[in-house]
């Protein structure tokens, strides 16, 4: 029983789970507990699931397992199930290749001291480790470890993650995490003065797992997380096969949705051509504006699936032809909206909320450290006490504070033009990067007035529709992920910053 098959009994009972902790779970029933064919499930204890679920969603997880076991569950009828996708634009079917999680059942065995064993006997088995004799008593007898010797063990278990994967996810070092603290409450749980138990008792060395994983592959190209769209023009070796099958991998992070195969309900091919149809002609007829209108929206959710597909083809399109066939992609509503159901995170309103807690926090971290800064850093700081910033030039002056610390040129992320420039002036005058930049009018970075966002060397964001930094900044990071963009290696420490 594979686990993407596993995790449809599990939403079809408790579709109200989110898909983080719906994968976890599964991987976990699977690879930890041990299920391997439908039958096991009526084996399946509350003990096994607590951890992941309330008291009530498990007594109803263990009663469907029950009743599927004893066949009072009917099978779903043909006419109940969804269509499979057919579209014009699904030239070839991308390969799911999910992480392997079997390592995780082996991990605290190969890797961890058992409890029950002496410390010299523990001690043998992080022989090749050279894992401190002050954690394994530690862990021996429940005690707090010592921050130097934890982050030794942190370093030892993503390296034996990393012999399984090079990159491994979010709910991979989650359920790690999970299995340490389960183990050795005692020794890694997160608690309080008291004791007490914060939160799931496991973020923190969750954190530090997956810190850890992101520091070793800062360098390593072949692991980042966006890469290069490539042109058919560009492919000369040939192997399709292995270029989809690692472009799912890293295209698809930090997605929920990157690569639907279900069809709305009541929904065909045909009758999504024909929304398709309906929207260039609204388009074309109202204009940009109509992305308001709710049957537009309703459209544009309808035919998320179809806007994928063809986002997704290899060799990808150019953004030109994405735009003839989805011009309501190209709005800043449209293509937030987009984002919403690729990622369930709303850009523009969590950008919003971060540049203003956050950019000012950035802000004050750097004036209260003024004299240790380098002269580009102080020089910037001095532009910015010069005059009082309003809610626009916090965000710029923070993400303008990062590139300059991290020693990144602005240009690789913002290009500055004359207040008057139009979309049209821009193109005609300028030389626009492939890669996607924030075209700031105004006499300067930090008091630019109106945002353009171009991509592939064309404005296609104007400044009419981005009424703020924020929002031109959401859809110049959006559309990363929602075109399948690879960041810019000169400017990637920063975006990989605001994306955490």
């Amino acid at each position: 029983m594979d686990t993407e098959s596993f995790r449809c009994e599990i939403k079809k009972t408790l579709p109200e789970l989110e898909d983080e902790t719906l994968r976890t779970l599964a991987a976990h029933l699977i690879d930890v507990i041990g299920v391997r064919k439908r039958e096991d499930l009526i084996f399946v204890g509350s003990d096994d699931i607590t951890l992941f679920l309330t008291p009530i969603q498990s007594r109803k997880l263990i009663q469907a397992f029950k009743n599927e076991a004893n066949g009072q569950v009917a099978s779903t009828s043909s006419e109940g199930q969804e269509p499979h996708v057919s579209l014009p634009y699904l030239y070839c079917q991308m390969d799911f290749h999910p992480v392997p999680h079997k390592f995780l059942h082996s991990l605290l065995n190969d890797k961890l001291p058992q409890t029950k064993t002496s410390p010299g006997s523990a001690a043998s088995k992080f022989h090749g480790t050279k894992m401190p004799a002050r954690l394994l008593q530690a862990m021996e007898k429940g005690c707090l470890a010592h921050p130097e010797d934890r982050r030794v063990l942190i370093r030892v278990v993503v390296e034996a993650m990393q012999a399984h994967c090079k990159n491994p996810s979010k709910a991979i070092c989650t359920e790690v995490a999970r299995l340490i603290v389960c183990k050795y409450p005692g020794t890694f749980a997160d608690k309080t003065g008291e004791g007490e138990q914060l939160g799931c008792g496991y973020y923190s060395l969750f954190r530090q797992l997956k810190t850890r994983v992101e520091h070793i592959n800062r360098d390593n190209v072949s692991n980042r997380i966006r890469q290069p769209r490539k042109r058919s023009s560009d492919d000369s070796s040939g192997n399709d096969a292995a270029i989809k099958r690692s472009r799912t991998d890293v295209d698809s992070y930090g997605c929920t949705k990157w690569q639907p195969t279900n069809l709305p309900q009541g929904e065909t091919a045909e009758s999504l051509e024909d929304k398709r149809k309906i929207l260039i002609t609204i388009f074309k007829s109202e204009g940009p504006t109509a992305v308001e209108a709710m049957d537009v929206e309703r459209n544009m959710e309808l035919t998320y699936i179809y806007q994928r597909h063809m986002i997704n083809t290899w060799p990808p399109p150019s953004l030109c032809e994405v735009e003839e066939q989805w011009p309501f992609l190209f709005t800043k509503r449209g293509l937030c909206s987009h984002f919403h159901m690729l990622t369930d995170i709303d850009i523009d309103t969590r950008l919003h909320e971060a540049f203003l807690t956050k950019g000012r926090r950035i802000i004050n971290f750097f004036l209260n450290q003024r004299l240790k800064w380098s002269q580009d850093i102080q020089a910037l700081l001095r532009e910015m006490e010069h005059e009082s910033m309003n809610n626009h030039q916090v965000p710029i002056a923070a993400i303008l504070l990062l590139m300059k610390y991290f020693q990144e040129k602005e240009d690789h992320i913002f290009i500055l033009t004359d207040p008057t420039s139009t979309k049209m002036s821009v193109e005609q005058e300028m030389t626009l990067p492939t890669t996607p930049r924030v075209i700031m009018l105004g006499s300067s970075l930090l008091f630019a007035t109106h945002w353009m966002v171009s991509i592939e060397g064309k404005v296609f964001y104007e400044a009419n529709q981005l009424h703020n930094f924020a929002s031109a900044f959401a859809v110049f990071f959006g559309s990363f992920y929602v075109f399948n963009l690879e960041y810019q290696e000169s400017a990637s420490t920063t975006l990989e910053m605001v994306q955490r």
